[in-house]
């Protein structure tokens, strides 16, 4: 004799995940467009993309872009003062010649 009875299948539970759902008003129009989820993510991102482009489109028709340049400071001499021009700053060249700024150069390596 059995003590227990085996559980009665409740069938396969679906959560609702393949209902059908009717849509209504502005998302129904929507819908027959784009009729996946996945749809209206890229048509949302292409929305915005549009509207980036559209704007920049705007901005450089309408002069938006235009800016006036800020006049130019003049070069300080690099071989003005005991301040060592940096190996990149293209006035190196002309003040690693001279030997007392050689000398300061090698000075600052061996410290």
């Amino acid at each position: 004799t059995r003590l227990s009875r085996p559980a009665a299948s409740a069938g396969r539970r679906r959560f609702g995940a393949q209902a059908e759902v009717e849509y209504e008003g502005f998302e129904k129009t929507v819908r027959t467009y784009l009729p996946k989820d996945e749809h209206i993510v890229f048509g949302i991102l292409g929305l915005y993309t549009g509207l980036y482009f559209v704007g920049k489109g705007v901005s450089a028709l309408s002069g938006g872009g235009a800016k006036e340049e800020a006049p130019k400071v003049a070069a300080v001499s690099a071989s003005s003062g005991s301040k060592i021009p940096s190996v990149e700053d293209p006035n190196f060249g002309k003040w690693i010649e001279s030997e007392a700024n050689l000398g300061k150069l090698i000075a600052s390596i061996e410290k």
